[in-house]
């Protein structure tokens, strides 16, 4: 009778019958392509059984059939019950918007309420970023009235641009990981009113200025571990906590989970573990190598990069035989021949 049981369980999870959908974006050219692979890889390793990811891939030109075949090879290695991939080509769209700091595909998140017209609500992410748990309780998280995104706060970098378009300061977020209200932005046309935020203003944080100018008062704020920066030593996220408004404080306890069960760790501008001579604290660029490891593209990506693999077996060495700080994520490495 059990055995039985089990086998129809495995049936109706086979056809996503007990399955729980979440979608995600990301947008994507060609220099970002193993990081892609990356991300993914730690997005599927992390997954609970019953998730199923249908990711939405915002492309360019830049992005052949090649680079497809490259990052399809995810499917073959977890399975098509666990993830379906969906390539959306936007060459041409935001033409002319400003690119001092990002590439003009940083803003194809931007299209999402119209690119996804049935979808209510997609979390979107950044690809210099890896995921370390399933997405569900992110994805689940409820939109308060009037609510178009869900972000954590930033660092106040920039305050003349902030100043200049009259961001609230202290509700000023990082764009890098989204839950985004496809829904409620179609309804009150807020992409219209962001896409011609950019078309008329000089961008120095491209989207993320354009999305915090327009919707800073609609913007529902996420507790650090689903955006927690690479370079965060606890006592970063205590100052950090500290410089915000007293409403958007978390307390010591949200603060240690952040820091020590983060769900993203995002590494942004100088911070990129792929990027030699940066500033990445050793317990977070091992993370990125890691799972660049168990992609099935280590080689390439280290050649991508022009690292050496003595430079990173050197480095993965270094993980404590307990994982270190997030010992729930370290599994054992596979072995790679040189």
């Amino acid at each position: 009778m059990c055995f039985s049981l089990y086998i129809i369980f495995l049936y109706l999870r086979k056809h996503k019958i007990f399955t729980n959908k979440i979608h995600l974006s990301v947008s994507l050219n060609y220099n970002y392509l193993y990081t892609c692979i990356v991300f993914l890889t730690s997005l599927l390793d992390n997954r609970k059984k019953s998730t199923f990811y249908i990711v939405h891939i915002l492309t360019d030109d830049s992005i052949k059939k090649e680079s497809k075949v490259k990052i399809n090879q995810i499917i073959k290695k977890y399975g098509k019950h666990h993830i379906e991939l969906k390539y959306y080509n936007l060459e041409g769209d935001f033409k002319g918007a400003s690119t001092e700091r990002f590439p003009l595909t940083a803003y194809y998140r931007i299209s999402l309420p119209s690119i996804l017209p049935h979808i209510d609500k997609v979390i979107y992410t950044d690809l210099d970023v890896i995921n370390l748990a399933d997405l569900s309780e992110m994805y689940n998280i409820k939109f308060k009235e009037k609510m178009y995104y869900c972000a954590t706060l930033d660092y106040h970098f920039m305050i003349d641009e902030i100043k200049q378009f009259g961001i609230n300061i202290n509700k000023y977020i990082n764009s890098g990981i989204l839950l985004i209200n496809l829904k409620e932005i179609r309804n009150d046309g807020i992409e219209k009113k962001i896409r011609e935020f950019v078309s008329t203003h000089e961008l120095t944080f491209a989207d993320q200025t354009a999305i915090n100018a327009v919707c800073n008062n609609n913007i529902q704020i996420l507790p650090y571990k689903y955006g927690l920066f690479a370079t965060d030593l606890f006592a970063d996220l205590v100052n950090l906590n500290a410089q915000q408004d007293a409403i958007y404080r978390f307390n010591e306890s949200e603060l240690k989970i952040a820091h020590n069960e983060p769900v993203f760790i995002h590494y942004f501008d100088g911070t990129k573990p792929f990027c030699k001579n940066n500033s990445v604290i050793y317990f977070s660029r091992v993370y990125w190598w890691y799972y660049a490891k168990m992609s099935g593209f280590y080689k390439n990506i280290i050649e991508f990069y022009n690292f050496s693999i003595t430079d990173i077996e050197d480095l993965i060495k270094q993980i404590p035989e307990d994982g270190g700080l997030l010992r729930r994520n370290f599994k054992k490495l596979p072995i790679i021949n040189n």
